[in-house]
């Protein structure tokens, strides 16, 4: 190989390890939780504390109903809850 081509492989690792490196270094998971459960505060209109404990009551109730799922899915459920409630 030319040095021209060593020089391009060389960048080319560079950027692909820096993307990926990157990428796993956001928790992606809890910004979508944050903001999962953001939203659930906001539709119980509620003082924050208030409200995360109604939150953290109502996943303790769908765990016990809904086992093993994530986070996330408990929280989409009670905002999913609410809004078809209403």
């Amino acid at each position: 190989m030319d040095l021209a081509t060593v020089i391009v492989v060389v960048i080319i690792a560079f950027i692909a390890g820096y993307f990926l490196r990157s990428k796993g270094s956001r928790p992606v998971h809890r910004i979508k939780r944050g903001s999962l459960r953001a939203k659930a505060k906001s539709q119980l209109k509620l003082p924050p504390d208030q409200a995360d404990q109604a939150i953290n009551r109502q996943i303790d109730r769908l765990k016990e109903k809904y086992p093993n799922r994530s986070e996330d899915w408990y929280l989409e459920k009670i905002i999913y809850d609410f809004e078809r409630d209403r």
